[in-house]
């Protein structure tokens, strides 16, 4: 299997400011080639990118590089990066053109900083970004013969630039390079009802006793998500003692929430739905109506939390 790094930079991670989304995101993307990410690192704006990238480069065959594509003076990946690999920043036209474009059918003011933007590696490709004014590359292994380095990706930072053009332009190329898929396939059960450490306890040392299978839980609210990693013939071995000591607490077998399920479910029934909460404070009302079609099943949502509310608005006995 190729090894696979993450380096997410951004001085903005670091303090709490932003919460990265990449990492599920690419792991999620690129695990059906046989792709896996084995290593990811977060660091700050500045020469703790080149560091980062300068340890990596030896240590993996495919990496992934976030953030620091935009125009101001904190944006410095294309330039460390291209430093690293000796690579001199060409100025390309046509994206200096698109970039001008962009902002004049936006009535955005240019700024000189701009077109930093539109500075290319030598030899790297370029990658659209439809979503934004900051273009990724795509770097190819050893693109300085002198300097060894990996498939390289350098990405936009807000998700809703990077994720269109990992879609677009990242998985084509990931296609063409990985031309032997590993035989590993990944399923995932959601469990509502019963706590992490009772449904180890149900199919733990069961699952784990078949070769090849990877076991893991990650435990939410109310609810804990199961998930077996191997070929499928281990992983149809998985299956059947997770459903048989776990049975009707599985509620989805997909990315698919709860909420998503319920909706769907009394859609199907024809069926309407009214919540009244106390210390939940409106949440579930909130989760139901954050899903598309809820008005066709949601009635009505009644938060009382004192009890004079309770036992006038619902008629609880006192």
């Amino acid at each position: 299997m190729m090894r696979v790094a993450l380096i997410n930079t951004g001085t903005e991670l670091l303090l709490g400011d932003v919460h990265d989304a990449h990492l599920a995101f690419i792991a999620r993307e690129i695990f059906p080639l046989g792709l896996r990410i084995g290593e990811r690192r977060t660091v700050p704006d500045g020469e703790a990118i080149r560091s980062a990238l300068t340890d990596l480069f030896l240590r993996c065959e495919i990496l992934f590089v976030t953030g620091g594509l935009g125009p101001t003076s904190d944006d410095v990946t294309r330039d460390i990066v291209a430093d690293l690999l000796g690579l001199e920043l060409q100025r390309d036209s046509e994206l200096l053109a698109s970039l001008k474009d962009r902002l004049k059918e936006r009535r955005i003011r240019w700024t000189s900083s701009i077109a930093r933007q539109a500075d290319v590696p030598a030899g790297a490709q370029i990658l659209p970004n439809k979503s934004g004014s900051a273009s990724g590359l795509y770097l190819k292994p050893n693109i300085n013969p002198q300097i060894a380095s990996p498939h390289i990706f350098v990405l936009p930072g807000p998700s809703r630039e990077l994720q269109p053009m990992v879609h677009v332009s990242v998985m084509p190329i990931l296609h063409s390079i990985v031309q032997t898929r590993a035989g590993i396939e990944r399923r995932l059960y959601k469990i509502v009802g019963i706590g992490e450490s009772t449904v180890e306890e149900l199919i733990g040392e069961k699952v784990l006793a078949i070769p090849g299978i990877e076991l893991g839980y990650c435990a939410r609210p109310g609810e804990v998500d199961v998930r077996i990693v191997g070929e499928s013939d281990a992983l149809t071995r998985a299956d059947a003692v997770i459903k048989n000591a776990l049975g009707l607490s599985i509620f989805s077998v997909s990315d698919e929430t709860l909420e998503e399920l319920i909706v769907k479910l009394l859609t199907k029934r024809n069926a309407t739905l009214a919540i009244s909460e106390s210390c939940t404070g409106g949440l579930l009302a909130h989760r139901i109506t954050n899903v598309p079609g809820a008005s066709n099943v949601f009635v009505a949502g009644y938060v009382c939390y004192a009890n004079e509310a309770k036992i006038n608005m619902l008629d609880v006995d006192p």
